[in-house]
């Protein structure tokens, strides 16, 4: 079935939506336990204290992301704090999707564009932290918008580089990893041409003011905002085996069987200005491998961490998935095989709802009760936000 650019926004627009409302907030029976969402409780206590309600910060490093909190203090006394935040990180799922569609779209075609959009809302890492008590999904959509930069031109516009200045300005603000959207350029620039090296310096000099003007501004709003906070103690537990597997896991959980697709795509790679799509998957391949090496001595991997690569990373599921297929099919005994993408794509999906679905489905709520954990010690409970009549 052919499908046209309004159908396919359709389909991708409907399917991230449904995707962040049944992972809303942090509420359900398991989530909303300090234990288990480690980051959620100092989101918590940040959006009380820039809503005037308590006169102490959160912890380091945690009050430095303050972009989504503080959009969130805006609504928080009206829908309470875990529809606040689930609805803030909704819209900039939906708004990431759409952005990523457009650029891979723009790299391939609207099928292409489709079924990696698609992935994108259904990889585990999203599922988990995209529309949660979290500010993950800035990062998330700084990055897709990095993509669309790259690919709308070969040569950067100063346009397009200021409205990109801008959205890191805010993005390094509320989520301190999307600087390495900065990474992305200066490496994708140098892969695409390496007689470029002059202007990609200067196209990341413009791009990396914006970015520590942002950094420069949370220090300014927020006292002793702990960019190093944690460096000291994972740098001491870096040799740890405990450590090395409990991160091994966190990276194969990341795109599970997507890993068989990537390192086929990865044997098959070619390095040309004709390919960009093999230069965006390079980029990824080097700007994320090279800050989870580093992520391990200063802070601790996790699946958010390396899906930092899906910008070139879900489009080469995809492409592997394609290539497997086409490979296969020059055995005409295998009549199966015109089917192989759709499986594999329906497998994937359903091993990440399948992978969320006991700990991660959560709903708009009634009540800030049922996230009555995530808030401060001594909290009034009577103070936690309801429906009227409830």
């Amino acid at each position: 079935m052919k499908i046209d650019n309004r159908k396919s926004l359709i389909i991708v627009g409907i399917l991230a939506a449904t995707s962040s409302l049944v992972h809303f907030g942090n509420a359900n029976q398991v989530r909303g336990n300090p234990m288990l969402d480690f980051d959620s409780p100092y989101y918590v206590h940040l959006i009380l204290w820039m809503g005037g309600e308590i006169d102490s910060l959160p912890p380091q490093p945690f009050r430095m992301r303050i972009t989504v909190p503080a959009l969130a203090s805006l609504i928080y006394r009206y829908i309470g704090v875990n529809n606040a935040f689930g609805l803030i990180n909704s819209i900039l799922w939906i708004a990431t999707v759409l952005i990523y569609f457009y650029a891979v779209r723009k790299l391939y075609d609207i099928k292409t564009a489709t079924v990696t959009s698609v992935l994108f809302s259904y990889s585990v890492p999203v599922m988990v932290y995209g529309a949660a008590i979290s500010t993950d999904m800035l990062g998330y959509l700084a990055l897709a918008a990095t993509t669309l930069y790259l690919v709308k031109s070969s040569s950067q516009e100063t346009k397009s580089m200021i409205l990109l200045g801008v959205l890191l300005y805010f993005a390094t603000m509320g989520r301190e990893v999307s600087i390495l959207a900065i990474a992305y350029v200066f490496i994708y620039r140098i892969l695409t041409d390496r007689k470029r090296f002059y202007s990609a310096v200067v196209e990341v000099f413009y791009l990396l003011v914006f970015a520590v003007l942002g950094l420069v501004t949370a220090s300014l709003l927020i006292p002793q905002p702990g960019y190093t906070a944690y460096f000291y103690q994972a740098l001491q537990g870096s040799l740890s085996v405990d450590k090395v597997l409990r991160e091994a896991y966190q990276i194969i959980a990341t795109y599970h069987i997507g890993w068989i697709f990537i390192c086929w795509n990865l044997i098959n790679v070619r390095r040309s200005e004709k390919d960009r799509g093999d230069v965006l998957f390079l980029t990824s391949l080097i700007v994320g491998s090279t800050f989870l090496i580093i992520d391990h001595f200063i802070g601790v991997i996790s699946s958010r961490f390396v899906f930092l690569t899906y910008l070139g990373f879900i489009i080469a599921i995809y492409r592997g998935m394609e290539s497997i297929r086409d490979l296969l099919c020059l055995k005409p005994k295998l009549g199966f095989c015109r089917h192989i993408s759709w499986m594999v794509f329906t497998v994937y999906v359903g091993v990440g709802l399948i992978f969320t679905a006991e700990s991660n489905l959560s709903f708009p709520t009634i009540s800030d009760t049922q996230i009555a954990q995530l808030f401060p010690k001594n909290y009034p409970i009577e103070k936690l936000w309801r429906i009227k009549g409830e």
